[in-house]
């Protein structure tokens, strides 16, 4: 019998970064994917809604494609599938009952994205062609959150999914010690662990330490109380659902994830609350609670409309109480800090973490990871889910919890490492990318366009219309038109004065050939080196010829 072909595990995003979570592993010649994520765009992103992981590597391989299997429910866990469906349409996706809720709403909306759910359960082990698969619970900031082992011919490869060890969580299922100091005593060749809080000294508190400040600042506010967090903290929306009802508030869900998945959460049993206790935002009084999206300072979600004084619902007043029950995600500190300030400047009391135990972390801080270590005493190991610090700090604690050096491998988007006989090495690697949603359009922005999108928002765009002739001969004055080059009202002067250069260059161009090209090049050389010399900016020159 010839030995069983190596074991690649190939990553696709969420090293070096936060977000776009999604990696593969190959087990004979079949291929199951762990989570399929995204990431939301930054300010460098202009106009881009969404981004993907770029799984185009797979494409010509889609026969072997065998199965997907999420960790969780949460967005950069499996916010691209509805993409990535319709590129791999049917494919087996293996879920927890709270995960596969959220995400059939989200197929609904995508209704060109074939799907085959399959539900698993933390404790059970399934086996889908080459592939032996085992589910381990984990405490994590959304409900059900699994570990995942995969038995292989060359060893066992463990996923830690998002977790921590609370021992207190709110639906009373910690992260399951037993079962995984069980796998540590069957043998793990490779762990692949959560970094996100690897930097960060100590222990996760619990999330019931969030209840108490929320009953405290309830009960001390008189006007409306708004509370922001991620639509998918089923745990945390819980405990603001229990400190309203506890001071005689009712709820309101506002924002288009938050009154998605609320009710999703609830039918599935994961949130408890009477119908009585939450109405529509237009039955709301002065002393509702109102839940809403926002966290991270979105331009368009609620909490930012509200600090803007631009949302058509909610006016925010002084006696008004914000809670801000979330974290900061690395990159979006400055959209916060401005929707503070707006919250501020509508005369609203802002409590955030920074002064009150509002939240704490899904992810395990140092202390704890150092303990999980302890308990897997995996023989290979790869950070994942974090920034580089993070991977670095998780490499360090994987070395001093006794996982051999040379065995500690911090790999980043594009990296494989191949498992043999128990044996882990470095594979080839590939060129990772990313895929842009922008509209209705999926991948047809690339980094191109970004750049020209970034020129234009940073210099501003000067259109020249010129007249020609059959002959390329240009027949009349030009006309010039800017947007954010210069001020409108002090424009009129200086393109006036475009204009003449602009003419003085065609001029020089007459006898230099026929060709529209020509005349392009001319219009962007002049009006190039006349914004250059009288406003030193570099405005995008876009020449419109028109043929009479």
């Amino acid at each position: 019998m010839s030995p069983a072909p190596p074991v690649e595990v190939a990553f696709y995003g969420g090293l070096g970064e936060i977000g776009a979570n999604m990696a593969s592993i190959e087990v004979g010649g079949r291929i199951a994917l762990l989570d399929v994520g995204l990431t939301f765009p930054d300010a460098e992103h202009f106009g881009i809604d969404l981004i993907l992981p770029d799984w185009s590597r797979l494409r010509s391989r889609a026969a072997d494609v065998h199965c997907v299997v999420l960790t969780h429910g949460h967005e950069d866990h499996m916010g691209a599938l509805p993409f990535f469906l319709r590129d791999f349409p049917g494919v087996p996706i293996y879920a927890s009952r709270l995960a596969l809720g959220l995400l059939r709403a989200k197929l609904a909306e995508h209704p060109d994205a074939e799907a085959d759910l399959r539900e698993v359960e933390a404790g059970e082990r399934i086996e889908t062609g080459p592939f032996d698969i085992e589910f381990v619970a984990v405490a994590h900031s959304i409900p059900e959150g699994m570990a995942v082992a995969f038995h292989t011919p060359h060893g066992m490869v463990l996923h830690s999914g998002d977790f921590k060890l609370d021992q207190t969580p709110i639906d009373s299922k910690p992260t399951d010690l037993p079962h995984l100091a069980q796998l540590g005593d069957e043998g793990v060749a490779l762990l692949l662990a959560d970094s996100t809080n690897a930097d960060q000294p100590g222990h996760v508190p619990s999330e019931r330490r969030i209840g108490k400040t929320l009953r405290s600042v309830f009960a001390e506010a008189r006007g409306r109380i708004i509370v922001t967090t991620f639509a998918s903290h089923i745990h945390r929306v819980q405990q603001v659902i229990d400190a309203a009802t506890g001071v005689g508030r009712k709820v309101c869900f506002v924002g288009r994830s938050m009154v998605r998945n609320m009710p999703i959460a609830r039918d599935l049993g994961y949130l408890r609350y009477d119908a009585d206790a939450v109405v529509e935002l237009s039955a709301a009084d002065e002393r509702a609670v109102i839940v809403c999206t926002g966290s991270q300072g979105e331009p368009y979600a609620a909490l930012s409309l509200m600090a803007a004084g631009q949302h058509r619902q909610v006016t925010l007043r002084h006696g008004d109480t914000v809670v801000l029950a979330s974290s900061v995600i690395p990159g979006n500190e400055s959209a916060i800090y401005r929707c503070i300030n707006g919250l501020f400047r509508q005369g609203a009391t802002v409590i955030h973490k920074g002064i009150a135990d509002v939240h704490v972390s899904g992810h395990a801080a140092a202390d704890e990871l150092q303990f999980f270590h302890n308990v897997v005493r995996a023989d290979a190991f790869v950070p994942v889910h974090g920034e580089y610090r993070h991977l670095l700090a998780h490499a360090q604690l994987a070395r001093e919890t006794g996982t051999p050096a040379e065995n500690v491998f911090v790999c980043e988007d594009g990296d494989t490492v191949v498992l043999r006989d128990g044996r882990v090495t470095r594979g080839e690697s590939f060129t990772p990318g990313r895929v842009y949603v922008d509209g209705l359009g999926v991948g047809d922005v690339g980094n191109a366009v970004l750049r020209e999108r970034g020129k234009l928002s940073e210099e501003g765009i000067c259109v020249a219309v010129v007249q020609i002739d059959s002959h390329s001969r240009v027949v009349d004055e030009p006309q010039i038109i800017q947007q954010g080059v210069i001020y409108e009202r002090e424009a009129a002067d200086l393109l006036e004065q475009a204009g003449k250069a602009l003419s003085a260059g065609l001029e020089q161009m007459a006898g230099s050939g026929s060709d529209p090209a020509v005349v392009r090049r001319a219009v962007s050389s002049s009006l190039g080196r006349f914004w250059k010399e009288r406003t030193g900016r570099r405005p995008v020159i876009l020449p419109i010829l028109v043929e009479v």
